[in-house]
């Protein structure tokens, strides 16, 4: 459980801040992790905030929240957030784990080089494990919580998404593992599945997706390039009224702070709707409600839909 703070509730007001709960955000130089640690350093908590350059360590550093230097497919790296725990000055103990560094890479099953498959699976998946084995020890101890960031696309995988959704799935039955493992210990474990956010990540991941396409063979244009056109066109369209990153991070804050936290959480409406649709409906529907936005036109009745640039939403 999360310890409340500590003093009055008229001193609790005056210094929100608990000296003695570190948090870890990884991934956390914007979106949705950087929000995330504005979140819960405004709760009082000392964030380590997991960024990979100067710059970034430069942006997301403020009252409360401490850049770390932290690419998580790193093992010294790794390491170093494990010192930094060990040896705090202050003697706080870890409180929260949130496992939110990730990227994303869309392309056909048939297309995506296996170097871009391997190295989603380094970092969505592998990179959380890591962290995970090397500050467990920590949460055991404070009896604290690990939040693990997947997807929508770790229930349902979309045409195009399915090496980015594959890391989400396996992400997600990690993350039931892990919670059967270590509740006896005191340590809670809690998915949250974010749909369609504001986002750096889903800025970047549809000319992502065009500059692969743009690479392909002709027999392969010629199979794929109306539909990855059509998915990242139907994926810019719907970021429009995507979930703000800043409401995504709140919502995982109260998440992780929570004293009885669910095994899961959906952010967004799309998330709500589609996950529970993925357990009750057939496959054959799913598929159906799935790529109808997604389905190219018909290159007897429409022109071949022209590159797009704006960018997919994060599923």
């Amino acid at each position: 459980m999360i310890r409340p703070p500590q003093g009055s509730r008229k001193d609790q007001r005056k210094n929100p801040r608990r000296p003695d709960e570190l948090v870890v955000v990884s991934g956390a130089s914007s979106g949705i992790g950087a929000a995330t640690a504005r979140a819960l350093a405004a709760m009082g908590y000392h964030v380590l905030a997991g960024v990979r350059t100067d710059g970034e360590a430069d942006a997301v550093r403020a009252d409360g929240i401490e850049p770390v230097t932290l690419d998580i497919t790193v093992p010294e790296h790794v390491e170093a957030l494990a010192r930094r725990i060990a040896d705090d000055p202050e003697g706080r103990a870890l409180r929260v784990l949130v496992n939110n560094a990730g990227i994303e890479i869309n392309a056909p099953v048939e297309v995506l080089p296996l170097a871009l498959w391997r190295e989603q699976f380094e970092v969505n998946l592998f990179g959380h494990i890591a962290v995970i084995q090397k500050l467990l020890p920590f949460l055991r101890r404070s009896r604290g919580r690990i939040v693990n960031i997947s997807s929508v696309g770790g229930v349902a995988a979309l045409p195009v998404f399915g090496a980015y959704a594959g890391t989400k799935f396996a992400l997600e039955a990690a993350s039931d593992s892990l919670r059967r493992e270590v509740s006896a210990h005191g340590v809670r474990v809690v998915v949250v599945q974010p749909g369609g956010v504001h986002t750096e990540m889903a800025a970047r991941s549809g000319g992502i997706s065009l500059e692969l396409a743009a690479a392909m063979s002709t027999e392969h244009q010629r199979l794929y390039g109306d539909l990855i056109n059509a998915t990242v066109a139907s994926n810019a369209a719907f970021l429009e009224r995507a979930l703000p990153a800043a409401k995504a991070g709140a919502r995982i804050a109260r998440v992780a702070t929570t004293p009885r936290p669910r095994a899961r959480y959906t952010l967004g409406r799309d998330a709500a709707l589609v996950v529970p649709l993925s357990r009750f409906l057939p496959a054959r529907l799913m598929d159906t409600l799935l790529t109808m936005s997604h389905r190219p036109r018909n290159r007897k009745s429409a022109p071949t839909p022209a590159p797009v640039r704006a960018p997919s939403a994060p599923l």
